[in-house]
């Protein structure tokens, strides 16, 4: 499942203000601040979340935490090549502030000329590559160097007793779509590396309790989860054209859709179909469940809000453990949101469960007779 993230960078100062006698003041960069203050220590951070439907597509992902004042990782350099300087169309040697910037927009990473009540800060429109600009330190050139492909990783159903998977380190295990915010938006598609499935030895059952468990450099970390089935569609309240579901813009409540389970929260994708092999994203999103009698379920979405077009839903419903880790605003190091444990039964960062996700195609036009 691929995602969109939009992105800017900021460079973050610590002032500080040190008062002796006569009050003197001294500006430090975060960087020289911290070194007199702690050893930062790196801590693991492992997402596994089980795809359902399509196990073969899950990814364990076993990161290592960094401060951001490590400047082997942040080195504010351009390692992979894709910075862009101004544009010097009068090829007189310097910047003139009818000239592009691209990415040469200094260390605030915000252009001066597009927001007049800033002043050009270090290092816009110098030709030289900056901390804090755009395609400096960016996710695509600090996110190898925090994996670590050396453990062992296998999923157990634990109410049966038996190994339902192994995984395998794969170098390139999927990707994320990010577009940062500059001049032209430009989207780049980011790969990182995880752990796939290399031999499934059984079915995902759902309402069986499941572990993940990691182990090596002597350490083995576990934690359970109890996937959720996906939702159904209730499409009895419309037409359908095969795998279609025909709406008119009057038809503001569309798609429904309900499960039997407790979900936390529903996530939505909505992508519009223009051509085969032309899919947009569209929107994507948290829905709140409304509760119904007898533990069922209820949820839905508003084609109002969208343009005439063909569509797909895709609705996720996450295990419980799962819905809290997204949708809570609690920190990953609290006990309620992590449910990694290691030998010790100590926290560890990050969070294992599941996703289960369903979808429907969806027409949306302006009248119900053109529809037939």
């Amino acid at each position: 499942m691929q995602t969109i993230i939009k992105m800017s960078k900021r460079k973050i100062y610590i002032f500080l203000a040190i008062f002796v006698f006569c009050g003197c003041e001294k500006e430090m960069l975060l960087t020289e601040f911290t070194d007199y203050q702690f050893q930062y220590d790196p801590e693991l951070r492992i997402e596994a979340i089980l795809d359902t439907e399509n196990p073969e597509q899950t990814v364990v992902r076993i990161d290592y935490s960094i401060a951001i004042t490590d400047t082997s990782i942040f080195n504010g350099h351009d390692d992979d090549g894709d910075w862009r300087p101004f544009e010097d169309l009068n090829e007189n040697g310097k910047w003139d502030e009818s000239e592009p910037l691209n990415d040469d927009l200094g260390e605030d990473g915000i252009s001066s000329v597009d927001n007049r009540f800033l002043e050009p800060d270090e290092g816009e429109g110098d030709g030289l590559p900056t901390s804090g600009e755009p395609h400096i330190d960016e996710l695509d050139e600090i996110l190898g160097q925090l994996h670590d492909s050396t453990y062992t990783v296998e999923l157990y159903n634990n109410t049966t007793g038996i190994k339902v998977a192994d995984f395998a380190w794969q170098a390139v295990a999927d990707s994320i779509s990010i577009t940062e915010e500059s001049d032209d938006d430009l989207q780049e598609i980011v790969r990182f590396g995880g752990y796939k499935i290399s031999t499934l030895y059984d079915s995902i059952i759902y309402n069986n309790e499941y572990s993940f468990v990691i182990s090596g450099h002597s350490r083995v970390i576990e934690a359970g989860f109890q996937p959720e089935p996906p939702v159904e569609f209730l499409t009895y309240f419309f037409t359908m054209n095969n795998d279609t579901l025909m709406v008119t813009e009057e038809d503001s409540l569309a798609p429904i859709w309900t499960s039997g389970s407790e979900p936390i929260v529903y996530w939505v994708k909505i992508e519009q179909i223009f051509r085969p092999d032309s899919i947009e994203i569209i929107s994507d999103h948290p829905a709140i469940p409304i509760s119904l009698e007898n533990g069922i379920y209820l949820g839905g979405d508003f084609t109002t809000f969208y343009f005439p077009g063909l569509y797909r839903w895709t609705v996720y419903v996450p295990s419980h453990n799962y819905g809290q880790y997204v949708y809570s605003r609690l920190p990953i190091t609290d006990s309620s949101i992590s449910n990694w444990r290691d030998e010790n039964d100590s926290v560890v960062l990050g969070c294992a469960g599941s996703m289960a996700g369903r979808s429907i195609y969806v027409r949306i036009d302006k009248e119900l007779e053109k529809l037939n």
